[in-house]
């Protein structure tokens, strides 16, 4: 295999921030911004519009480049777009009916207790959500907020900040709907000589150096390490602060999946909080370089047309601040209704078309990557030989997202396992840097391609809420006769979510024998939950009647063997970022299969780091689909308690005021097998990888180099900065066939039959991290 070629300049290109637009400076003009209706109450006049409002001035950039630059995202100085942020008065009254209408939803968050008081080695302050918006709120009635943007801050903060949950997320419409922040620089965190201590680095320095690049030892007259590390802590998604530090840097696997360059440059949730007017980087050689940072305008279905001041743009990006009316059809939502609401999911920021085109092309390899063996038509899963002398025996699995074709991802790790055993290759590394999860049973199907002998073990529980109680009270009862079928049926969606107790397995595998053992409550911790549960592999309404297959280890792809034989065979190799279903699959690897584990990068700081360091819990929920889940069990009940307990569950407001991506809620704690007695989520448990190893340079050129340093420390006895992976006494002997018993198996069908994404079914079987 060839180390994939980076051209330094063509890469540059790609990677630089457009310079700021030039806008008309702000003269100092303080006229008043109001608008003529305010929801206080009383009368203020509107404004006429002058050519230094900032709103008008942005309003102006954006269609003068526009026009200009065909294909370009405008851009202009982040200081005007902050003045016309900050210029938008305070709506209160409609601003007070989203926080008072989130509650229901939030009810949902299943590890609320422990952010309130974590464990002792939790590296965050404890935060209750719930506490923070009566805060806000009262901040709001005492009209302490200077501007509309001031509160909503306050409000992502709480919901996308201080829980540090990828699975909690509220976008508020006016801080996240016309721009997002970009900083001037891309910068990379990499060790001189792969066992001192990470330094930061600029980006284009690094790729093109002329000489030895100075590393950078200030930021904004601050401590590099301390001023990223600084604002992971405002603004990582992610539970761990190792985890977060290596996002705010590039890296191969965060532009090839994370279509990032590093969230310190501009993208994450570090995208939506203000990093002042300039950013100015101090060198190791004395040199200090400064440059302004820029606000880039989103796309969207907004027009800068209607922006005459801070009134009306308030009124364009605020819209649903406008809405009076719930928008349920109370109980009477017909089965046509609801596959329209069933649309209406997702609503995130729409791929490239070249992502979008994938399943129609013949796939791609992935930029920046070498050519793969093979590789699916998301790029989601890839396989490479390291055709290196000493690295004969390795083969590389890169599992960059599990948000995937199931029977394509199925099919391409099926495929490259089969050509690994026939070329000989004993040894696998797998890959999951910037792995932010997807299908859960694509988790489960991996993890039994490699160990199909082993019964994956992933204990999970609800937070026993009044709403989730209220439909678990309606579909239990309608599934009495149901029996799941490959065929299509009409109790499909109400029977097959975690609401029917017939529905999932216990956490021996086996079956629930009654609502109460299903559904408790259970008190832990002080508050209520479910019992524990697993998915069921083997219900063929959740894979077989949606993609023409199984998952490997039932049905008709049972009987596999292992294709690497035992754990000491294979490595997992993390960025930190893994996180949801990612998470699911790296716990059946090491708790159930005993695999190693090597972690990149981290804090500049000596010891062992977390590996799987995002979000653990094992489901997330938009709020659009606790909607529609309220909305199907209405039409099944005239208990009016029951009605009036759901009917809390309507998200159109709530909905409407987070436009830029829905609200999103974990809404399932993942809790280690080891755990279940004390009942601790995953995501308040530190745990180690086997091994830390450095980014250098030449890794931030080439994955492969990471590869090679992955495998010299899992398989063949090379050092770790921080702890290490001992090699076996006796490795296990194979026979002399090529296939070493490894059985080949037909490939999957193609799933011509495909269920919506975003139907209920499909929805609960997504679980992805939330940026």
């Amino acid at each position: 295999m060839k180390p994939a070629a980076l051209n330094a300049t063509v890469l540059a290109a790609l990677l630089s921030v457009s310079a700021p637009a030039s806008a008309t400076p702000s003269s100092g003009n303080t006229a008043s911004c109001s608008g003529s209706k305010p929801t206080n109450g009383t009368t203020t006049a509107i404004p006429t519009p002058t050519a230094t409002d900032p709103c008008v001035v942005a309003r102006d950039t954006y269609f003068s480049q526009l026009s200009s630059s065909l294909g370009t995202m405008p851009t202009m100085d982040a200081s005007t777009a902050r003045q016309c942020l900050t210029s938008v008065r305070v709506h209160k009254e409609p601003a007070i009916r989203l926080l008072d209408g989130l509650k229901p939803f939030l009810e949902w968050q299943s590890d609320q207790v422990y952010l309130k008081d974590p464990p002792a080695d939790y590296p965050y302050p404890p935060v209750d959500i719930f506490a923070e918006l009566e805060t806000i709120r009262s901040n709001l009635e005492a009209d302490k907020y200077s501007s509309e943007v001031e509160w909503q801050e306050d409000l992502y903060w709480t919901i996308a900040g201080k829980p540090h949950n990828g699975h909690l997320a509220f976008h508020p419409d006016l801080l996240t709907m016309p721009f997002e922040w970009v900083r001037p620089w891309s910068l990379v965190s990499v060790s001189e000589d792969g066992t001192s201590l990470p330094v930061i680095k600029v980006l284009e320095d690094v790729l093109s150096p002329s000489e030895k690049s100075s590393h950078v030892v200030e930021i904004n007259g601050i401590d590099a390490a301390t001023f990223i590390e600084g604002r992971v802590a405002q603004s990582s998604n992610s539970q761990d602060p190792d985890a977060g530090y290596n996002a705010m840097f590039f890296s191969q696997a965060n532009r090839a999946e994370l279509k990032s360059v590093g969230y310190f440059e501009g993208g994450g949730r570090e995208r939506f909080f203000y990093p002042g007017n300039v950013t100015s980087l101090t060198f190791a050689n004395g040199t200090t370089v400064q440059k302004p940072n820029i606000a880039r305008f989103h796309y969207g279905p907004y027009d800068w047309n209607n922006v005459r001041d801070a009134e009306t743009m308030h009124k364009e990006f605020c819209r649903g601040a406008y809405t009076t009316s719930s928008g349920r059809s109370a109980r009477n939502t017909n089965s046509n209704q609801l596959s329209a609401a069933l649309n209406s999911i997702y609503n995130y920021p729409q791929p490239a078309a070249s992502l979008s085109r994938r399943q129609e092309e013949e796939p791609m390899p992935i930029d920046g990557y070498p050519e793969p063996i093979v590789i699916d038509s998301y790029q989601a899963v890839s396989g490479y030989f390291i055709d290196e002398p000493g690295f004969e025996d390795v083969a590389v699995l890169v599992i960059l997202s599990l948000d995937s074709s199931f029977n394509d991802f199925q099919t391409a790790v099926q495929d490259f396992f089969a050509a690994a055993v026939e070329a000989g290759k004993t040894k696998l590394v797998i890959d999951l840097q910037a792995n932010g999860g997807g299908l859960i049973l694509q988790g489960y199907d991996t993890f039994r391609q490699i160990f199909p002998d082993i019964i994956q073990d992933g204990p999970s529980r609800w937070r026993a809420t009044s709403t989730f109680n209220a439909i678990s009270q309606i579909f239990s009862p309608l599934c009495a006769n149901y029996t799941p079928m490959v065929g299509y049926q009409e109790l499909d969606n109400p029977c097959n979510t975690v609401n029917n107790w017939r529905n999932d397995l216990n956490d021996t595998n086996g079956r629930f024998t009654s609502y109460i053992d299903k559904f408790g409550p259970f008190t832990v911790n002080g508050d209520a939950y479910t019992n524990y549960m697993e998915w069921d592999p083997a219900n063929p309404t959740l894979v077989r009647q949606n993609y023409e297959t199984d998952v490997t280890g039932y049905g008709s792809r049972k009987n596999f063997t292992r294709p690497f034989g035992g754990p000491e065979n294979i490595v997992l190799l993390y960025d930190g970022y893994c996180a949801s279903t990612c998470s699911i699959f790296s716990q059946f690897m090491k708790h159930g299969a005993g695999v190693k584990s090597i972690a990149m990068g981290g804090r500049p700081r000596e010891g062992l780091i977390q590996g799987v360091d995002g979000v653990k819990g094992s489901q997330v929920y938009p709020t659009r689909q606790m909607k529609n889940l309220a909305d199907l069990a209405l039409e099944y009940t005239e208990d009016e308690a029951l009605i009036k307990e759901l009917k809390r569950l309507d998200d159109t407001y709530v909905s409407s005021r987070s436009p830029y991506q829905l609200p999103v809620v974990n809404v399932r704690d993942a809790v280690l097998p080891s755990e279940i007695e004390s009942g601790v989520p995953t995501q308040f448990i530190t745990e180690l990888a086997d091994c830390r190893l450095y980014w250098t340079e030449a890794m931030i050129q080439s994955p492969e180099e990471i590869w090679k340093a992955a495998a010299q420390a899992a398989f063949k006895g090379g050092n770790c900065v921080a702890g290490g992976i001992a090699q076996p006494v006796k490795r296990p002997q194979y026979a002399a066939s090529r296939l070493r018993g490894y059985r080949k198996h037909p490939r999957p069908a193609s799933g011509g039959r495909v269920r919506p994404s975003n139907s209920l079914i499909m929805q609960q079987m997504r679980v992805k991290v939330s940026d």
